[in-house]
C-alpha cells in the first residue's frame, strides 16, 4: 500500500532542497571568483549558471512560504511547532537574500503573476513573518480561527463526499442496466450464430446432393448417346 507524505513532510523536503541549492550557489560563486577577468566568456557562463540556480531557489522559497502559511489548515500541527518552522524559514530566507542579491533577476515575474493566485478559500493563511513575535493570547486566538476554518472545511468536504456518493450510486445503476443489455445482446448473438450454422449445414448437404445428382445425369446421358451411336452404325451397315 502506497503511503503519501504528509504536508509537513512535503514542506520539510522543500526546505532541504532549498538548502542544497543554496549550498550549490555558494560553491558556484566561489568558483566564479577564482576565474580571472581575462576570461570574460567563462565569467558570463558562470554568472548565467548562478542566476539560473538563484531563480530556482527563489521560486522554491516562494512556494515554501505559501505552503507554510497554509500548513496549519492541511495538517493538525501546534502553533508552537509552526513558530519553529517560521523561524527556520526566516533564517534560511536571510541567507538566501544575502547570497542571491547580486545575481537576482530584476525583471523576473512573480509566481502568482505567472500561475495565477491560488484559491485560499479552504485554507487559513498565517502571517509567517509575524508568527514568531506573537504573544500567547494572540496565538490562542489564531489557533481558534484555524480550528474554525478546519471545521468549515470538513463540513464542505462532507457535502462533497455525500454528493460523490450519490453520483457513484447513479453510475452503478447505469452500469447494471448496460450489463443487462449486453447480456441480452450476447444471447441474441449466440442464437443467431446457431441459426447460421444450421443454415450452412443445410446448404452444404444440398450442394452435396446436387453434385451427386449431376454426376448420375451425365452418366445416363453418356449411355444414351453411346446407344444411339451404336444403333445408327448398325442401321448404316444393314441398309
Amino acid at each position: 500500500m502506497t503511503t503519501f507524505p504528509s504536508p509537513l513532510e512535503q514542506w520539510t523536503k522543500l526546505f532541504q532542497e532549498a538548502e542544497r541549492i543554496l549550498s550549490e550557489v555558494v560553491e558556484r560563486i566561489a568558483e566564479r571568483e577564482s576565474v580571472p577577468a581575462s576570461l570574460p566568456v567563462e565569467l558570463r557562463q558562470r554568472t548565467a549558471e548562478i542566476r539560473r540556480k538563484v531563480s530556482i531557489l527563489q521560486t522554491k522559497m516562494g512556494l515554501m512560504q505559501e505552503e507554510l502559511s497554509k500548513l496549519s489548515s492541511k495538517q493538525n500541527i501546534s502553533l508552537k511547532e509552526m513558530r519553529k518552522l517560521a523561524e527556520k524559514f526566516s533564517a534560511l530566507e536571510l541567507r538566501v537574500n544575502k547570497v542571491a542579491a547580486p545575481f537576482s533577476m530584476k525583471n523576473s515575474s512573480n509566481r502568482n503573476e505567472l500561475l495565477g493566485a491560488s484559491d485560499g478559500r479552504d485554507a487559513t493563511v498565517v502571517d509567517v513573518s509575524s508568527l514568531a513575535n506573537m504573544e500567547d493570547r494572540e496565538i490562542i486566538e489564531l489557533q481558534r480561527d484555524v480550528m474554525k476554518q478546519q471545521d468549515e472545511s470538513l463540513d464542505r468536504l462532507e457535502e462533497t463526499v455525500v454528493s460523490t456518493k450519490h453520483i457513484a450510486l447513479a453510475i452503478n445503476e447505469e452500469l447494471d442496466l448496460h450489463t443487462r443489455l449486453i447480456d441480452d445482446l450476447d444471447e441474441g448473438v449466440e442464437d443467431t450464430n446457431y441459426q447460421l450454422q444450421r443454415a450452412q449445414r443445410k446448404l452444404k448437404s444440398l450442394n452435396t446432393r446436387m453434385t451427386k445428382g449431376g454426376s448420375c445425369t451425365c452418366i445416363v446421358l453418356s449411355v444414351i448417346a453411346v446407344v444411339i451411336c451404336v444403333v445408327m452404325i448398325w442401321a448404316l451397315i444393314v441398309f
